[in-house]
């Protein structure tokens, strides 16, 4: 910009000298003139050797890692977190094998078996770098151990293999989910509490580290007020939390059904299941809810503070991008490239609510959720 405008700037005073001709002399103006041209000239070979410059660079980047190749296993596409994070994962993995030219692998797997079966595949292809997102930790242990085992690199993505140490992991930080909820509940229920029980029902995603570390945070923050009336484990299922919910709502008692003043859940689909049930409900019971609770902060949730189609129920939640799986695949970038990863990463979350949604849908963060 500063050559372009350097040109500009030449071009200029030509044109003021030459207005003052009664003032300037003829060979004044001449060489002026010249001035100018050399400096556009040489802004012109300046830019042509930056831009060569560039493309060497681009060249030698590339040189590096051929030969080079990353192996990628994922879970599948079972709802809409991992259908997103998959399309995240695979055009990440794309565009850096296009641009350093290493190979890659990329399989999907729908179960603990299927992965593992996937991880030997890839190893036999002699990786270089291999990215894990278990289907369940405990589950893929004997796989992880063997691409440690081949003295691959493994960089575990969201779900943890407990008592296993890889070379690294990298996920969302879900304690400090389970801990802000638990805090933001208190404090939104602060004067109901002062006055006795606040009934709460608990929504899980599934039996893996993940669940364990937003309820196990949760309850550590929320106040010993909250009376956990009934858990559930919904496998992130839309569907079947709603199920549950309409369970919940035509087996149980008015008594308990008047008593859930609070809902948390671990992903924002479980909350839309919820929000069906509870549109559906024509029973006895005066539904008495007051704030429901997710995780992710996708389009979709957006809509539920102006649009739920409930009355007199808030909603929070906290971001947890499928774009974040292309941290992982950057770390796998960073081994190829010979550097020396930390044991550890966890990326940060935000809690979303009324007050800052519509600031969120302005962030880098929710663009990039959205840009593919």
């Amino acid at each position: 910009m500063k050559k372009v405008l350097s040109v500009v700037l030449a071009s200029a005073m030509v044109l003021s000298l030459a207005a003052c001709g009664g003032q300037q002399t003829a060979a004044t103006t001449v060489a002026a003139t010249e001035a100018a041209t050399e400096a556009a000239a040489t802004a012109g070979t300046d830019a042509a050797t930056e831009a060569a410059k560039e493309e060497t660079t681009a060249a030698e980047a590339t040189a590096d890692l051929k030969g080079k190749m990353m192996g990628v296993v994922t879970p599948a596409a079972d709802h809409g977190f991992t259908a997103e994070s998959i399309q995240h994962c695979e055009a990440e993995v794309k565009a850096l094998a296009e641009k350093y030219g290493f190979d890659y692998k990329f399989m999907t797997a729908a179960e603990s078996g299927e992965q593992s079966n996937a991880v030997e595949t890839i190893l036999a292809l002699q990786p270089d770098v291999m990215i894990l997102w278990p289907v369940t930790g405990d589950e893929l242990r004997s796989a992880a151990q063997s691409v440690q085992d081949a003295g691959v690199p493994l960089i575990i993505y969201d779900r943890l293999i407990e008592g296993f140490e890889p070379t690294s992991w990298i996920m969302g930080d879900n304690d400090a989910i389970g801990e802000g909820a638990g805090k933001y509940f208190s404090e939104y229920f602060k004067e109901d509490l002062a006055a006795g029980e606040v009934g709460i029902l608990e929504f899980k995603g599934d039996s893996s580290t993940v669940p364990m570390q937003r309820s196990n945070g949760f309850w550590n923050t929320a106040d010993k007020n909250f009376k956990l009336i009934q858990d559930f484990s919904t496998d992130w299922s839309q569907q079947i939390a709603m199920e549950q919910m309409e369970s919940f709502l035509n087996t149980k008692s008015v008594e308990e059904i008047e008593s859930i003043k609070a809902i948390f859940t671990h992903d924002d689909e479980i909350v839309f299941g919820i929000v069906e049930a509870l549109k559906n409900y024509n029973g006895p019971a005066n539904i008495n809810i007051k704030l429901i609770s997710g995780v992710s902060g996708g389009e979709g949730f957006m809509d539920l503070f102006e649009n739920s189609g409930l009355e007199g129920i808030d909603f929070m939640t906290y971001t947890f991008s499928p774009s974040m799986v292309r941290d992982a695949v950057g770390l796998g970038l960073k081994v190829l490239q010979g550097e020396t990863l930390d044991s550890s990463y966890l990326i940060p979350t935000e809690m979303i609510d009324k007050t800052d949604y519509k600031e969120y849908m302005e962030s880098d963060l929710y663009k990039i959720r959205y840009s593919l």
